[in-house]
């Protein structure tokens, strides 16, 4: 048997320092952020982190005269998300960190994020593309808002069909084919007018995409506190957008023209249920609209001759308000005399779906067995269909 020399054991005491150096080295790694900002010599470099609840400096540097800059931080537990700001001002670069990478970035600092370069980081060019498409989604809606301020009819179609045709682009390509990135990570919290695009508790379609992304997250990193909060956000959007279960038939959407699918039961300004079903034996004006848009004052005095001249008769309205604003809807809807109700989820909601809610105003006419029986586009003569139905 050949026994231990004390140079051997000395050897794996060594040896066995370094491994255990190694080991515990593994968890303080470090990724880098370099680069060279020209034209930018005094002026001081944040980085941040951009956390779950709000971003926090973690280091900075004031600019030399060559530009140049390097940020060496412990790698996060999980992918992350940095930025760069220069003087706390302006547009930010906006970073993802994997791992252990080592990102440069190339700009000037009179254009900063408008004419960044970026090597090393295929995620972050990916999110530099991302804000690009946001910030043109932005100018987009804007312009049409300037052009018909404010945005109403035609145009407001328009901003929704804007918006839906985004989010199906983004799912498609950022989402859905690599949801285990950063990118896609980032893309669930793209913005319009400060409000996130995606909304997982009011849209099943939003939903899916924060489940499919929080899926990868979890199966990857876990234990990360990145990972609980998406998954937890996920699971409350299942949940929130889970279809309704009503007692009648359903019916498909794209079939919703002469007839409909309800039970509709929506709160009143006093904050009581009111169902459509609670009207039968009256002729009811289904209608769904948004206060907040100029035409619509006009259009309720309309109704209300409507409804003067027919209510004693057994007419009815029912009216439903996408507004976002509750309290702006209960101020409008105070003093109208018919049945008024609130639907906070808007043209997200089910009812909007399966009633195929696709503009502002849209109304049908209930008979006095609640049956949907005609939509507004097969209404000639509105008091004429309304006359006919009384009678029955």
């Amino acid at each position: 048997m050949k026994l231990f020399k004390p140079n051997n054991v000395i050897a794996i005491v060594v040896a066995f320092f370094v491994i255990s150096t190694t080991t515990n080295c593994s968890h303080n790694e470090t990724f880098t952020i370099q680069g060279t900002i020209d034209n930018g010599k005094g002026s001081m470099l944040y980085l941040s982190n951009i956390g779950i609840t709000g971003n926090a400096i973690l280091d900075s540097v004031k600019l030399k005269s060559n530009g140049t800059f390097k940020f060496s931080l412990e790698r996060p537990e999980c992918y992350d998300f940095y930025r760069l700001q220069l003087n706390k001002k302006g547009r930010q670069i906006t970073i993802a960190i994997d791992s252990t990478e080592t990102v440069t970035i190339e700009t000037d600092a009179n254009a900063f994020a408008d004419s960044c370069k970026i090597s090393g980081s295929e995620e972050s060019i990916k999110i530099m593309k991302l804000i690009e498409l946001e910030t043109a989604l932005q100018s987009q809606v804007d312009m049409l808002i300037k052009d018909s301020s404010p945005a109403i009819g035609e145009t407001r179609n328009t901003i929704f069909s804007l918006i839906h045709e985004f989010k199906q682009n983004i799912c498609k390509e950022y989402i859905a084919s690599a949801p285990g990135t950063p990118g896609a990570y980032y893309a669930l919290f793209l913005q319009l007018n400060n409000a996130p695009l995606f909304d997982p508790m009011r849209n099943r379609f939003d939903s899916r995409c924060f489940s499919a992304v929080a899926t990868s997250l979890n199966n990857k990193y876990p234990h990360s506190t990145r990972a609980m909060h998406l998954y937890n956000i996920a699971i409350k959007g299942i949940r929130a957008t889970k279809p309704v279960k009503t007692d009648t038939i359903y019916i498909e959407p794209t079939n919703v023209n002469s007839t409909g699918i309800f039970d509709i039961k929506l709160p009143d300004i006093d904050g009581d249920s009111i169902s459509l079903s609670s009207l039968k034996g009256k002729v009811v004006l289904l209608d769904f609209t948004v206060y907040g848009d100029a035409k619509i004052s006009a259009r309720n005095i309309e109704l209300r001759e409507l409804y003067d001249k027919y209510k004693a008769k057994g007419f009815e309205v029912y009216q439903i308000s996408f507004d976002n604003d509750e309290h702006f809807w209960k101020n409008s809807a105070d003093n109208l005399p018919w049945v008024c109700v609130h639907d906070e989820a808007g043209f997200s909601s089910y009812n909007a779906v399966l009633y195929r809610i696709e503009k502002i105003p849209t109304f049908f006419l209930v008979n006095r067995d609640n049956e949907v029986v005609l939509r507004d586009e097969q209404i000639d003569d509105l008091k004429k269909s309304i006359e006919t139905l009384l009678k029955k």
